[in-house]
């Protein structure tokens, strides 16, 4: 186990998964600085070749409340959009390009920016007692940037609709059951549900999940024209690695396979 010290979060490693825990009393509040420790946190995580999950959830009681009113309290535009490339576009970006797979864990509350961290990983597993809201118009009387277009995708416009305009917390059994979320889990388990998950991708090989996870994204906005010859390439190119040796290998001799990365 390894831990490193941050001022807004908790870094530590162990069993090749990363977690990286929101921690900024008393509601873990989005800032500056947490912006710049998770982008650190999740550089680091995905350098280290012991690390092969990375799970991301926050201390207290939620997730977080959001991006700190107080701290964007006097901005004007040109503030506000120097900030939110930071944590829009450098976040998304760099979650994107990561080689890992990548879990956020939510009890309690997720609002506005937590929701941004959240929807940005590959899932989400979520406690019982957990609930999501957008309540950027009345709080900040402006849209929730990334969330008009993230909802809709995720629940279609009406649903979409429903939860921006009115801000309305949505339940993690509602949530999963529209398709926002990947499993709702009882509320003393949820890092045990979601270390397990992790646990589980952790032992498949590490190449498989950075060209499973690249394939995801690269054919999230393709014309379905283009899939067929996509998926084509993508799975005859995987056959060459020793990994894919490694595992149709493994399969016949009934033994558990040993991955390189190659």
């Amino acid at each position: 186990m390894s831990e490193l010290k941050y001022e807004t979060l908790h870094y530590e490693v162990m069993q090749q998964i990363a977690k990286i825990t929101l921690d900024r009393p008393p509601a873990n509040l989005i800032n500056l600085k947490m912006t710049q420790e998770y982008h650190a946190a999740l550089q680091r995580a995905d350098m280290d070749p012991n690390v092969r999950v990375i799970i991301l959830s926050g201390a207290g009681d939620g997730l977080s409340g959001g991006v700190d009113l107080k701290y964007i309290e006097e901005f004007d535009s040109t503030e506000m959009k120097e900030y939110l490339r930071l944590f829009y576009v450098d976040t998304i970006d760099l979650v994107r390009s990561l080689t890992k797979p990548i879990l956020a864990a939510v009890h309690g509350y997720a609002r506005e920016g937590a929701c941004t961290l959240a929807f940005a990983c590959d899932m989400i597993i979520a406690s019982e007692d957990a609930d999501f809201a957008y309540p950027g118009v009345a709080n900040l009387a402006a849209p929730p940037g990334m969330h008009v277009w993230l909802l809709q995708r995720l629940i279609g416009r009406m649903k979409a609709a429903e939860l921006i305009f009115t801000g309305k917390p949505i339940g993690a059994s509602e949530a999963e059951h529209m398709g926002l979320i990947s499993k709702v889990v009882g509320a003393g388990s949820l890092l045990y549900e979601a270390e397990k998950i992790a646990r589980k991708m952790a032992e498949m090989s590490p190449l498989a999940l950075k060209r499973t996870r690249d394939l995801m994204y690269q054919m999230e906005d393709m014309n379905f024209a283009d899939v067929p010859e996509a998926a084509v390439e993508a799975l005859s190119a995987a056959f060459d690695s020793e990994d894919s040796k490694e595992a149709r290998k493994a399969y016949i001799e009934k033994r558990k396979p040993v991955w390189t990365g190659k």
